[in-house]
């Protein structure tokens, strides 16, 4: 369901989150800030990401500012040089990559929603997999909603998807394209 609201909203003029916390921030910040930044774990530096804690981050003068990434301190310390003494994670170690970035980018900008978006219009199937203009491929998922984006790369199961009119990059599950864009995806790496 969230991968068709993903679909639906990059190809709609809705106000609803296309970053989906729980599917796509959540696990970043399991897998690159929970050793240092988790009740589970430990609290370094009084900031703890577990879903309960997150909101308390959330917010005018806090750690995340909704709509103001530049201004997020939590992301501004994620982008600095491995040498500058408020880099996340420091000592370069388990850095986020720049489609993880760009996820979390988007999802401040987007208003940094625990809860995702909105429904969103259904959009046509798409009948063939042309190229779109400026290079960008048309994606469709399992449901039949299509996408224009650029091909990224593959990360494990997922795909690395681009949307031209962003530059925001999504990571999407294989498992939820349709047989012909899980084919497009594997031949694009070859």
């Amino acid at each position: 369901m969230k991968f068709s609201l993903l679909f639906a909203l990059v190809l709609t003029t809705t106000a609803a989150s296309a970053v989906d916390y729980k599917t796509q921030i959540a696990p970043i910040f399991r897998t690159k800030c929970y050793a240092c930044h988790s009740t589970t774990k430990k609290v370094k530096g009084k900031l703890a990401l577990d879903d309960d804690k997150l909101p308390e981050q959330i917010g005018a003068g806090k750690n995340i500012i909704p709509g103001e990434a530049m201004k997020s301190t939590m992301f501004i310390n994620c982008t600095l040089p491995d040498d500058d003494a408020d880099v996340m994670p420091p000592e370069g170690k388990n850095k986020l990559t720049a489609a993880e970035l760009d996820l979390f980018k988007a999802w401040i900008t987007e208003g940094a929603s625990l809860t995702g978006g909105g429904a969103a219009p259904a959009a046509s199937p798409a009948a063939a997999m042309p190229v779109a203009a400026g290079g960008a491929l048309k994606w469709t998922n399992t449901e039949g909603k299509t996408i224009e984006a650029e091909f990224m790369g593959l990360q494990g199961d997922s795909v690395l998807l681009k949307i031209p009119s962003t530059g925001t990059t999504h990571i999407l599950p294989l498992s939820k394209l349709s047989p012909e864009s899980q084919a497009q995806a594997k031949a694009a790496v070859k």
